[in-house]
């Protein structure tokens, strides 16, 4: 069956609450960063704000954000602020309910078809090892061809373990290569992991596991190397990095996130160091990504859900965010769940295993 993207309508302004609904109440910051009392803290959904008797959509509407209005008559609009981010002046919405009594609505329906009673991409819950996912599978291969073939934007979260296994990480190089992503986020040991392989050919300094001793000699001296080089760029450039997912974000200019941790012992020359330079810049890319699939990298998902939202809009059409966090443990793949990011669609599998069933639907 083909695949189509769900249609989004917009809730009927014409209803009396809506019309009987005041302006939202506004509230201007006194001091960079303080928010005022009462501010209206967002969810993942869309969400509506009246402003001049006009109601306003948020483009997007993401966790832990205020909202930023402006009223000047004929520019109605809203901007999605962290609170760290405010600045004196800035006219924030103050009010805590969400039925339209304060001029603010949140619309869970959006991308209901018909007599539909729930979203189309709400998450399911009870998801465990004895889930089927087989249908998960299946939609995420049309997502995925959907969005190569209308220019979307797939951004994906990438623990270690992709980096440690050849089979998974030269998956994850031909996704790159074929066009199925546009950014990646990992920390710094996902990333030297893998040019480990691609340079040495070992993974924690080992050819064989069951062979040989743990080392990080190789993966330190790789991290050097790049130093030295002045960037991983420039090391891929030089001919050492034979193959591998760095690699192929380099040559297919898709672009490489690397967040610093407070375990690393040595940076990459791109690992982002400051926590707050390493949050804008996934954010950037979260604010205009497509669909959302995270793995085994349980703390930078979680990080990543909660700043992704359930929809965007692009080319003005609003159409949901296909998010998928993937991981052998089931705690971890809840766990987003339980922070708030309830449009994930939650698989518990081994994410090795993951990115060779999804390579093998759509590069063969």
């Amino acid at each position: 069956m083909k695949f189509e993207m769900p249609k989004y309508h917009h809730p009927d302004f014409n209803q009396k609450k809506f019309i009987d609904a005041p302006n939202a109440k506004l509230e201007e910051v006194k001091v960079d960063g303080l928010s005022p009392r009462n501010y209206h803290a967002l969810s993942v959904f869309p969400e509506y704000f009246k402003i001049n008797d006009k109601w306003v959509l948020a483009d997007q509407s993401r966790m832990d954000t205020v909202c930023v209005a402006n009223d000047t008559p004929g520019e109605e609009s809203v901007n999605i602020v962290e609170f760290r981010n405010l600045k004196k002046g800035d006219k924030v919405v103050i009010g805590r309910t969400e039925d339209a009594s304060e001029g603010i609505y949140v619309w869970t329906q959006g991308f209901l078809q018909g007599d539909q009673t729930k979203d189309t991409f709400a998450f399911r819950s009870g998801r465990s090892r004895e889930t089927a996912y087989s249908i998960d599978y299946d939609t995420l291969y049309k997502v995925l061809k959907y969005e190569k073939k209308n220019n979307g934007y797939v951004t994906l979260v990438v623990g270690s373990a992709l980096s440690l296994d050849d089979d998974s990480r030269l998956a994850l190089e031909r996704l790159v290569r074929n066009g199925y992503v546009q950014a990646i986020f990992c920390g710094t040991e996902t990333a030297a992991f893998d040019l480990e392989k691609g340079i040495f050919g070992t993974s924690w300094g080992q050819e064989h596991f069951e062979r040989e001793q743990n080392t990080t000699r190789n993966l330190f001296e790789t991290i050097n190397l790049a130093r030295k080089y002045g960037s991983t760029k420039a090391l891929v450039e030089s001919g050492n990095v034979k193959d591998g997912f760095v690699k192929a974000c380099i040559e297919c200019g898709v672009d490489l996130v690397i967040a610093g941790t407070i375990r690393d012992r040595l940076g990459l020359p791109e690992t982002i160091d400051n926590v707050y330079e390493a949050q804008n810049e996934m954010r950037r890319h979260s604010r205009k990504t497509s669909t959302m699939i995270m793995m085994s990298a349980i703390l930078f998902t979680i990080a990543t859900g909660n700043m992704t939202p359930s929809y965007n809009v692009f080319d003005g059409n609003v159409r949901p965010v296909y998010m998928y966090t993937v991981d052998i443990q089931e705690f971890a793949v809840n766990k987003l769940s339980d922070r708030g990011t309830i449009t994930a669609v939650s698989m518990v599998t081994n994410v090795q295993d993951f990115i060779r069933n999804v390579d093998r639907a759509l590069n063969e």
